[in-house]
């Protein structure tokens, strides 16, 4: 299936690489390097499977061997390019024409540059292309260099009380007299200048690398390398929509599945899977071990396949088990709304049941009481006149025995006596009767009226 690879290198004298060097190796032309005198050849020029030169419209023909040597000639030195070169994989699912229209497609890419394109394809299953696109824009007249300059490099400086300052290179000399100093990193992680290193016992040996601390600024003021990764990204979008069209149109073609790539990383698709390496060449240095890791790689990502796979499957039973849970839940909830309907309405019940047996009770206690106060009452008036009558019966008795104890004869006297005296037992008892119906603690003793012989007798003295 078609795989995404593409990368790009720099070539610049500074970085120890050379234009023509580049040419010759993806040509496999020799050519002749003029700064240095040197023949550029490399082997294996049988992995060559077509090469060729787009310049821009109104350009005459002209050899690599002279558009390289004219590039590196007209080379500024220090951080300049005098090329790149891009390298990426050809789909396998095109023939060479397919690849080769691919490849001519991708030069369109830079319609004002030099364009030097190889396709190798050492039947490994690994077809490729190398463009070397020159740094510079090339007309009738050669290699043309911006009138504006694009970009400055910028040095991190320090003063001497410790505080930095960022010094254009073409400032450098003016603020070195100020006694400004550049800025090196050295090897323990800290930034210093070479004074302060001094200072602290270290030497030139103890930094890190040679350089100072610098960035290439572009003069809009953004960073010179965030405008190259910006530009990169925008043709690693640009030849996969390039290779994607081809595919689309050989499918179209056959009546095959169409494949296609995607210049995105798995993390910006967000795959978990992790991304296999460009294997190269069998011929290659390090191939067999790239070959190894991808083996690895691709046995861990079909195992990551199949763990998502059966994560998957658990997930949508999870969700099934969650619905379910939530139906059971659902109806618990019904279930209990209606129980507790039923024991309210259970319990509305017995409380109206206690409260009609608390009615009919305290109406029961209510007539209880009715009838114990009439009953009462009926006992007031009866005990009042067996009172009355027990008075009644006791002033008849006082009577007789007063009626008594006038007398007559002697013998009549002592007759009534006698029944006088049964008439005062019958009226204490008479009188005791009463005292207990009218409620009185204790029996009041009436005075009874004086016996006949008490008479006689008289008062004591």
């Amino acid at each position: 299936m078609a795989i995404y690879h593409l990368n790009a290198r720099g070539i610049a004298p500074a970085r120890g690489s050379s234009a023509v060097a580049s040419a010759a190796y993806q040509s496999g032309e020799t050519l002749r390097d003029e700064s240095t005198g040197e023949l550029k050849r490399y082997a294996r020029a049988e992995r060559i499977a077509d090469t060729g030169i787009v310049l821009p419209g109104g350009m005459p023909a002209l050899d690599r061997q002279a558009i390289w040597n004219e590039a590196q000639r007209v080379y500024a030195g220090g951080n300049e390019l005098v090329a790149k070169r891009y390298e990426f994989a050809l789909p396998r699912e095109l023939d060479l024409d397919g690849q080769r229209a691919c490849v001519l497609d991708f030069c369109g890419l830079f319609n004002d540059r030099a364009c030097d394109w190889a396709i190798h394809d050492s039947g490994d299953g690994n077809p490729h292309a190398h463009v070397l696109v020159s740094a510079l824009a090339i007309g009738p007249g050669g290699f043309e260099r911006p009138k504006a300059q694009k970009s400055t490099k910028v040095y991190l400086c320090r003063y001497p009380d410790g505080s930095n300052v960022m010094v254009e290179a073409r400032d450098w000399k003016a603020a070195k007299a100020e006694g400004i100093e550049k800025v090196y990193n050295f090897k323990d992680g800290e930034r210093r200048t070479m004074s302060q290193a001094e200072a602290q016992g270290l030497t030139k040996d103890d930094r890190k690398t040679k350089t100072p601390v610098a960035v290439t600024a572009k003069t809009d003021g953004t960073k010179a390398f965030d405008a190259e990764k910006a530009e990169l990204t925008s043709i690693r979008a640009a030849w996969a929509e390039i290779a994607n069209r081809h595919l689309a149109q050989a499918a179209a073609m056959t009546g095959s599945a169409p494949q296609s790539i995607d210049h995105r990383s798995n993390k910006d698709r967000y795959m978990d899977e992790q991304p296999t390496v460009h294997e190269g060449g069998a011929g290659l240095i390090g191939h067999a071990d790239r070959v190894k890791l991808n083996e690895e790689i691709k046995a861990r990502n079909e195992r990551l396949r199949v763990l998502r796979a059966e994560l998957q499957q658990e997930g949508a039973a999870l969700e099934q088990l969650q619905r379910e849970v939530a139906e059971l839940e659902r109806q618990r909830g019904r279930i209990e709304k209606a129980k507790r309907g039923r024991v309210q309405g259970r319990h509305k019940g017995a409380l109206a049941k206690r409260r009609r047996v608390a009615m009919a009770t305290a109406a029961a206690a209510a007539e209880a009481q009715r009838r114990v106060a009439m009953a009462t009452a009926d006992q007031v008036d009866t005990r009042a006149e067996m009172i009355a009558q027990l008075d009644e019966q006791i002033a008849d008795l006082d009577q007789e025995v007063h009626r008594l104890q006038r007398g007559g004869t002697a013998i009549m006297m002592s007759s009534n006596l006698i029944k006088a005296t049964e008439l005062a037992a019958e009226r204490k008892k008479l009188a005791d009767e009463r005292a207990r119906l009218a409620g009185d603690g204790e029996t009041r003793r009436r005075r009874d009226p004086p016996t006949p012989e008490q008479k006689r007798r008289g008062p004591k003295h």
